[in-house]
């Protein structure tokens, strides 16, 4: 008898063995290609501030107790309040009511507001049983629209330099701005053309203040733009 052949087992064997190589092949082909995470953004805060001189102011303040408006009126004028008001046109006080009185200075001067100041004390000497207080100053605004732009376009800058400098240490490159947040600029006045709560009025200085804040997150890249340039 012969012997039993190996052919068939030799094949086997071979298949076998073809098979355990291509397998680590096959698996590494399916596997997904290793990628660089992809990149979020940097966000930082920007600050602009623009200081402008005040011109205008509106004058208010709280008056209580018997006022005759007539007297009150020309009492306001007579201090330079222009276009004085004093809740509705003919009415009359009565003991423990209050009323709005209001009124524009233009040209404003330090002496022009103490002129109110005196001015009421003066009433409520000659009135018994009237009182004013709660005086406040509104500054008064004509060109706010463009000096917010103006402080707006430094807190922008403000933020892209802080970008700019996280983005050199972190070795990533800006590719442009994804969101951006503001607060701050010209407030919602009660009345227009009026600055309102919010709004940094110095009666020191006669100046006002508008702050414009901006909250940025910029775009970035893996790499500076000189990395990318070595590596390619």
């Amino acid at each position: 008898t012969r012997p039993p052949s190996t052919k068939g087992f030799t094949m086997k064997k071979r298949l076998a063995v073809l098979a355990l190589v291509l397998l680590p092949l096959a698996a590494g082909a399916q596997a997904p290609i290793p990628r660089f995470p992809s990149a979020g953004g940097i966000t930082v805060s920007g600050y602009g501030a623009v200081r402008v001189a005040v011109k205008t102011v509106q004058f208010t303040a709280q008056a209580r107790g018997v006022v005759d408006e007539a007297s009150a009126l020309a009492a306001l004028r007579a201090a330079g309040v222009e276009d004085p008001v004093l809740g509705p046109n003919g009415a009359r006080m009565s003991s423990g009511s209050q009323v709005l009185v209001r009124g524009t200075i233009r040209a404003v001067t330090h002496a022009k507001m103490d002129r109110i100041g005196d001015a009421a004390a003066a009433y409520v000497v000659a009135h018994p049983g009237t009182s004013v207080d709660n005086v406040v100053f509104f500054p008064r605004l004509d060109d706010c629209a463009q000096s917010e732009q103006t402080a707006r376009a430094a807190a922008l800058a403000d933020a892209r330099r802080k970008a700019d400098a996280i983005a050199s240490i972190a070795d990533v490159s800006i590719d442009g701005v994804a969101t951006v947040n503001e607060n701050g600029g010209c407030p919602n006045a009660p009345e227009p053309g009026y600055g309102g709560p919010g709004l940094n009025f110095d009666i020191g200085t006669l100046t006002a203040t508008i702050v414009v804040n901006e909250y940025v997150t910029f775009a970035i890249s893996p790499g500076t733009a000189s990395t990318r340039r070595r590596t390619l």
